[in-house]
């Protein structure tokens, strides 16, 4: 085995040193690569100069403003067309125990729990389409018994609607309540139930004055 080592060793050693130099062949250049955070810097230092920055800048500073004054609106809702009353129950079945900050297990898993049995619902809410103006009449003419009210749009705009209506608006982006609430149509206002376990909902045309 050290023989056959040492004979290719000879052979690779005599390969090398009979290696004959056949000059250069064909042109060579040298290898020029650009940095690509300076080609980076010069596109946008052009894009700059010629304005295209600023304009996607300014249009883009637009849209920003624009959704978030006037959101995507919910889909799937109509206009309530007739007085509907149903009972909402937020009851909820826990997928694992619940723990405090120490570590100690207050509600297990499988049980059934009301958040409302804790934590009394004490304000009334109301979801609007504020592009309608029957509705944006509607909304006026409530008289809610509890202090708390919240307006909730699910189509309209924001500053728009809060001048008309004089009050904090919120909006339910992409249609998280309603669909929690199981809501078709607008406007609708929700309540507690005479128990307090529940919450009562409401689906009212926009020309009746009676609810």
């Amino acid at each position: 085995m050290r023989c056959i080592g040492v004979v290719l060793s000879l052979s690779l050693l005599s390969g090398m040193a009979f290696a004959k130099d056949f000059g250069r062949l064909g042109d060579q250049w040298p290898v020029l690569e650009t940095d690509m955070l300076d080609f980076m810097q010069s596109q946008m230092q052009s894009r700059v100069d010629d304005g295209s920055w600023g304009r996607e800048m300014e249009a883009f500073k637009q849209r920003v403003e624009r959704n978030s004054q006037r959101p995507a609106p919910v889909e799937g809702l109509g206009n309530s067309e007739r007085y509907e009353e149903r009972f909402f129950d937020p009851s909820v079945q826990l997928s694992a125990d619940l723990k405090d900050d120490k570590g100690r297990v207050f509600a297990h898993k499988g049980e059934v729990i009301n958040p409302l049995s804790t934590v009394p619902f004490v304000q009334t809410l109301y979801f609007i389409d504020g592009d309608d103006p029957q509705q944006i009449a509607w909304m006026k003419a409530q008289k809610p018994e509890t202090l708390m009210v919240k307006i909730i749009l699910v189509k309209g705009d924001i500053p728009q609607t809060s001048e008309r209506l004089d009050s904090r608006i919120y909006f339910d982006q992409g249609g998280a309540l309603s669909r929690r609430f199981g809501l078709t149509t607008v406007p609708v206002r929700i309540t507690a139930a005479p128990s307090g376990l529940r919450l009562r909902i409401e689906s009212i045309p926009a020309d009746d004055r009676t609810h």
